[in-house]
């Protein structure tokens, strides 16, 4: 419905774009400048800083919107040219790799000769060329007229006319949108997202039932949590290229409708094997929601404006996982309902969720956007030489699922900082993904809770979780300040290493949490301390789960995707693995010893965003793949 919607605004929009010179208007205004007519011709004059509000905002804080903080990059045909993909960046065609500029009029001339389009360029000129095209193009040595099939072929290319973005105030950019359309979409996304998590540990708590009805050990029964969420980290290297070639929204429907599917699959099933497939494939189709959620973030907030659209994405889904206990323990323990409504919960809030996005939500991957706008210009002018950046992409689909199956492994072995915080977060994720189990001994067997009673003590993480958003003016306002720093030296753009901050602010509260909880779970102790322990470990947690996730995508721009999905793969298949061995580990262990071991894990990687911080650009400057500061 959104997409249907967007061809519509895209087609109004180039109707404005679209001037002719029977129309004989007095001034056409673009967000790129003024277009006017004088003695039959068509003239443009640059718009100048203080024509509209909008620019005044940049002007004064150097960014488009209420929140201020300079503007870091600008949009134009060479960003898209060169946008980072969310497996790898765009494989061009060498001949495009001049620099694009903005072009005149005359060479915006379609078959219509009396047409003229705004907000598209074409490729410099290089040195000897007149309009793209060689002086020598054209002429043999002996003066005679020649033209190969290279040559017409080389020549049609120069002369294509790049559609881009009009200025930097295009309201069909998706950076541009309205303040309130980005944040609808923002939440959306993301509670999309949270389903895919939600859907984790509601399932975890029917484990005891299971058991009993399929005569299994705790330990196989574990297994379709295990394989959902293997498949969840998995499924992203696969489910992500998709979205490069067809767009979010197309990617979002069908996947999160498989995993609709698979999960009324895994709740009519009839032995664990049968269970454990269905959990796995399930988990594979909600890779997808789950890793686009962030792409789409990307599409739509600016890297200043991320500081505060990241958290609340990250808090939202954070919250799923945290929150699907509560629902789950009161199911499994009702004497009213089947344990199999563990599923059927989670098909319910998917169903809801997949209606607002086939009804609300607008599709945000910008090259998708150029490619439809190409179309129109091509439907609208009758001139087949307006094409989108996407269309100058040469790497096909297959070559584009080979490299995101290789390169997040490839990651993960030799970049330093990648290998850091995916280990880093794996740890976190086991703690949490452990405490299904481990809340069990912690809560119901040293302090006598009911089983609904110890899910609900999942809210003290959640309520960390929440009281993690109070750093974010900190960290905006430190943000702020290195970026005036950065230009104070020259600096086009701040170094990655300020994505930090909330990670230092959390790092300590991790392992104090950990040790705090492990030594206080006892009857001879009241449970809220430990219950207060928890607050503090979800505070810390969430704040380096945002710090690392920023810095990475900031440290590896032009790989950033094959980047975040390195550290989605391996926390939740780490988690997964360990999750069968939690209730061992709480049994012969014990909840200190336990709780000890993984603090003294979290405590060894306590330095990373200090040490990164003071010597990130150092660790840079050592790799292949991250940006480096020259």
């Amino acid at each position: 419905m959104q997409s249907f919607l967007e061809h519509r605004r895209i087609r109004r929009k180039l109707e404005q774009q679209i001037v002719t010179k029977h129309e004989t208007p007095e001034d056409v205004w673009t967000e790129e400048g003024r277009y006017y007519y004088r003695d039959g011709e068509i003239h443009t004059h640059p718009r100048e800083a203080d024509d509209n509000l909008p620019a005044a905002r940049r002007r004064e804080h150097g960014h488009r919107t209420f929140i201020s903080g300079p503007t870091i990059n600008r949009h134009s045909a060479r960003t898209h040219l060169e946008r980072d993909g969310d497996v790898e960046r765009a494989d061009v065609d060498p001949e495009l790799q001049t620099d694009p500029h903005t072009i005149n009029t005359q060479e915006t001339l379609g078959n219509t000769t009396d047409m003229m389009v705004t907000g598209v360029e074409r490729l410099r000129p290089r040195r000897g060329e007149t309009n793209g095209i060689r002086d020598d193009d054209t002429v043999g040595a002996n003066g005679s007229d020649v033209e190969s099939d290279t040559d017409i072929e080389s020549i049609k290319k120069k002369k294509l006319v790049i559609v881009t973005f009009e200025g930097d105030l295009d309201k069909m950019d998706p950076h541009n949108w309205s303040f309130g359309r980005r944040l609808w979409t923002t939440l959306l996304t993301s509670v999309i997202s949270s389903v895919m998590f939600w859907s984790s540990t509601i399932d975890a708590t029917a484990h005891p039932r299971t058991s009993k009805l399929f005569h299994t050990s705790f330990e196989v029964q574990t297994l379709p949590t295990t394989f959902y969420l293997v498949g969840l980290g998995a499924g992203a290297v696969v489910t992500a290229p998709i979205s490069e070639l067809f767009g979010r929204t197309p990617v979002y429907i069908p996947t999160t409708v498989g995993f609709m599917l698979f999960n009324m699959a895994a709740a009519l099933s009839h032995n664990v094997v049968q269970r454990i497939l269905c959990r796995c494939i399930a988990g594979f189709f909600g890779s997808a929601p789950a890793v686009l959620a962030g792409a789409s973030l990307v599409d739509v907030w600016s890297r200043v404006e991320r500081v505060y659209a990241f958290p609340i994405f990250a808090i939202i889904g954070f919250s799923g996982a945290l929150v699907g206990p509560i629902p789950g323990s009161f199911v499994v323990n009702s004497q009213d309902f089947s344990w199999r409504w563990v599923d059927w919960i989670t098909i319910i809030y998917a169903g809801f969720i997949l209606i607002l996005i086939i009804l609300l939500l607008p599709e945000t991957y910008s090259p998708i956007l150029l490619y439809w706008k190409a179309k129109e210009l091509r439907r609208l002018t009758g001139d087949d030489r307006y094409r989108s950046p996407l269309e100058f992409n040469k790497i096909s689909f297959w070559k584009r699922l080979r490299i995101s199956l290789y390169r997040p492994i490839l990651l993960f072995l030799t970049e330093p900082i990648i290998s850091i915080h995916s280990a880093y977060l794996s740890i976190l994720f086991i703690v949490l993904y452990t405490f299904i189990a481990g809340y069990v001994s912690i809560f119901q067997e040293k302090n006598n809770f009911t089983p609904t009673q110890a899910a609900l003590a999942f809210l003290g993480i959640e309520v960390g979780v929440l009281l993690s958003a109070l750093t974010i003016p900190l960290s905006m306002w430190f943000l702020r300040r290195d970026i005036r720093l950065s230009r104070a030296k020259g600096q086009s753009r701040p170094d990655p290493e300020i994505s930090l901050y909330m990670g230092m602010f959390g790092a300590p509260f991790i392992p104090v949490s950990l040790f705090w909880m492990g030594w206080t779970s006892r009857l001879s102790i009241s449970f809220w301390c430990p219950l207060t322990a928890s607050v503090f470990f979800g505070f810390g947690t969430l704040c380096v789960f945002v710090s690392a996730f920023q810095y990475v995508a900031d440290s590896f721009e032009l790989n950033v995707a094959s980047a975040l999905s390195t550290l989605q793969m391996t926390r939740l298949i780490t988690a997964g693995i360990m999750a069968i061995v939690s209730e061992v580990m709480y049994k012969k262990l014990g909840i200190g010893w336990t709780l000890t071991l993984l603090g003294c894990l979290s405590f060894l990687f306590l330095p990373a965003p200090y040490l990164l911080y003071w010597k990130g650009h150092k660790v840079r400057s050592w790799s292949k793949y991250a940006r480096r500061d020259d």
